[in-house]
């Protein structure tokens, strides 16, 4: 081998043991950088003409093991995912207090049952009322508090998805930064740790708000999509786009997460939006918008439906009980009735007006059942002809009112004890609502009792806007339907158009009157959801969509604004607690003071069993409003305890894939410093042979 030969074989020695040297400091100067992987430089002989010339380095790359990094990106997205889930239910869990304490719900509801048994030692007494009257607006005012708190949490979840939006763009765009820079470092053979450790981070950083999957061509350019599929960052720059609702209620549509492309430099959009939702599997992103739009909706209609069926389990009780004295003029509720309407009514209901000693002044019964009036105009004639002038029944825009024409008078309206009236379940004043104890924004309960072939009295060309969303969130599709016909069933029809909403539910009138809808085959899991509605029944004020309570808000809104009627607590004596006697003669005492027939009616309440509709996580059943109570705390906490499972399962992997991802491209100092050794001591020998050359040449030059 020639001198010259010697020399260019030392010289890429000591180049290549330079690069090595300079990389292995690098690892160990980032022993300590999070998600840093170890970098390693590959060398290759150097062969000329066959022979060789020394080494080159071939190449200088991070080592990993891509499986390991795949996987531990899964489970950051998964265990971020869950962890956003916990946290919404340890705040929720925080709202509800501790179920062993005085002001939980359960126990809120045990003092009321207390107040009530201590009443009925004493009906008259309108402290005991009072107390009563308290404790049950004490538990209302919790209700409420807590279904605004769900509506709070949801608002705030959707703020986090508009943070975590800004965050995954932020990311997106360093990583799109990043892949022109290690592209040209690769291309010309120089050192890329530094920059695929900001990747490696960024990309650490993304998986934790969004699913993602990795891919790398051979120029060191990464794609990033979906785990889905979904493109992220590739040749082009995409970015996510999130508008959240300033307030929040059990009605706000939220938008759809959208991503479209853009121009890397401006940010200017060049595609069009499109919905993301569907394509997110895990991240915080997911969990976010599945405590949003899923979670929290499930514990807000429980909260509804309880409130629901205890609103109308008190109201049953108030309007089958009279007060002593009872009031001049009751006033009920509006509903989707009209003077021509069916009464569509059972048994006897004794219309009465007494005078301020509860002495019978007039009385009259109708029955539905031996001689039913045709329709309500009639049952007002005969009521109001029966009582002779002394009190006055009316129907004005689907609202009943029943007044007596004296000021010191007072209005009765009575079941009969062996056949009380009925329809859809109530009684004649519980239907109307005339001598409600609670109210709230809306019922909750939409047991209308109509028949189908009676008139809807919709206006013409009244519509409603519905939207049909998948388990995610996604809009499926927006269907519109127009006040159709004449009659309910043809609005039924209309609602079962197969061209329309026929082709995801299909809806139903029950014997009760309640419109029931359910899933199609090959739509699991979807909803419903109004967007707009035209359309009044009459002058009623009701829509169609009200009148039957579509959609998951009036169920929820049954929890919104609930609490004891204002007169009554002005007024502790207009609570129902005493019982009319129909039998007995015009002149004769007709209620009794201190009657105490409906304060235990009232406690009866404790052990008895009330029939709930499906909510949420919760299954239709007959349990005692303690009970659902109970069944609604459990669900909560059973609903906190799976989200941390799953967290807590999730970081016992991200750890073990994270130890053996570690394994693989971590920086161990003990082998670095060996390397280090090697690499120095081969510089050095490279060095010796050039120095012994440079020593040849000089010998040689100083013989001539």
């Amino acid at each position: 081998m020639s001198l010259n030969n010697i020399i260019s074989t030392s010289l890429s020695g000591l180049f290549t043991n330079q690069a090595a040297i300079r990389v292995t400091a690098n690892n160990i100067s980032n022993v300590n950088t999070e998600n840093y992987a170890r970098v390693r430089v590959n060398t290759e002989a150097a062969v000329v003409q066959g022979t060789s010339a020394g080494v080159n380095v071939a190449s200088i790359e991070r080592v990993v093991d891509e499986f390991l990094e795949t996987a531990l990106r899964t489970s950051i997205s998964n265990t971020a995912e869950y962890t956003a889930q916990r946290e919404f239910h340890d705040r929720f869990q925080g709202i509800l207090g501790d179920p062993a304490s005085d002001s939980s719900l359960a126990a809120r509801l045990d003092q009321f049952y207390s107040s009530i048994a201590d009443l009925t030692l004493n009906p008259a007494d309108v402290l005991r009322r009072q107390q009563t009257i308290s404790e049950m607006q004490s538990f209302l005012d919790q209700v409420k508090e807590v279904q605004i708190q769900v509506q709070n949490l949801r608002s705030e979840a959707s703020q986090q998805v508009s943070e975590t939006v800004q965050s995954i763009n932020e990311e997106l765009q360093r990583i799109d930064a990043l892949n022109p820079l290690i592209v040209r470092q690769q291309a010309l053979g120089q050192e890329t740790g530094g920059l695929e450790g900001q990747l490696a981070r960024s990309l650490a950083n993304l998986s934790e708000n969004i699913d993602i999957r990795v891919s790398r061509a051979e120029s060191g350019q990464v794609t990033v999509t979906t785990q889905s599929g979904y493109p992220l960052v590739d040749s082009s720059l995409s970015q996510l786009s999130y508008d959240a609702p300033g307030i929040v209620s059990s009605g706000t549509f939220f938008p759809a997460v959208t991503i479209n492309r853009v121009d890397s430099d401006t940010m200017a959009p060049t595609s069009s939006l499109v919905d993301l939702t569907p394509n997110l599997r895990s991240g915080r992103l997911a969990g976010l918008i599945e405590m949003r739009d899923s979670q929290l909706v499930d514990l807000s209609l429980a909260i509804g439906e309880m409130s629901a069926r205890l609103a109308d389990e008190f109201n049953a009780i108030q309007n089958a009980f009279v007060a002593v004295p009872p009031p001049n003029s009751m006033t009920g509720e509006p509903t989707l009735v009209d003077g021509l309407h069916q009464t569509n009514f059972s048994g006897m209901v004794s219309f009465a007006v007494v005078d301020d000693q509860n002495r019978l002044v007039s009385n009259t019964t109708v029955d539905f059942d031996g001689a039913p009036p045709t329709d309500f105009d009639a049952l007002i004639t005969q009521v109001n002809t029966a009582l002779g002038g002394t009190g006055t029944l009316a129907l004005t825009d689907g609202v009943m009112s029943f007044t007596a024409a004296n000021s010191t008078d007072g209005v009765v309206i009575s079941d009969d004890a062996a056949a009380p009236s009925d329809r859809a379940g109530r009684g004649f004043s519980h239907f109307f609502g005339m001598n409600n104890l609670i109210t709230a924004n809306k019922p909750g309960i939409y047991e209308t009792g109509i028949d189908g072939t009676e008139e809807h009295l919709l206006t013409a060309g009244g519509t409603m806007n519905f939207q049909v969303t998948n388990s995610g969130g996604s809009e499926i599709d927006t269907v519109t339907v127009n006040v159709t016909g004449n009659t309910y069933n043809e609005m039924v029809t209309e609602l079962n158009n197969v061209s329309g909403l026929g082709a995801y539910f299909t809806f139903a009138l029950n014997s009760n009157g309640e419109l029931t809808y359910s899933e199609n085959a090959g739509f699991n899991d979807i909803s419903l959801k109004v967007q707009s509605d035209t359309t009044e029944s009459g002058n009623t004020g009701l829509s169609f969509t009200r009148i039957f309570g579509i959609g998951d808000t009036f169920t929820v809104d049954a929890a919104r604004d609930l609490q004891v009627r204002d007169d009554i607590q002005n007024d502790p004596n207009l609570m129902a607690l005493g019982s009319f006697d129909a039998s007995v003669a015009v002149g004769a005492v007709a209620l009794t003071s201190g009657d105490q027939r409906g304060a235990l009616e009232l406690q009866n309440l404790e052990t008895k069993l009330v029939s709930f509709s499906s909510a949420g996580e919760l299954k239709a059943g007959d349990v005692t409003l303690s009970q659902y109570v109970a069944r609604i705390l459990g669900n909560a906490g059973l609903m906190a305890q799976r989200a941390e499972n799953f967290e807590e399962d999730n970081q016992a992997l991200q750890q073990e894939v994270f130890q053996r991802n570690a394994d693989v491209s971590g920086v161990n100092m003990d082998e670095e410093l060996a390397n280090l050794v090697i690499f120095q001591n081969a510089y050095n020998a490279a060095a010796r042979i050039l120095s012994s050359v440079q020593e040849l040449y000089d010998s040689l030059l100083n013989a001539v």
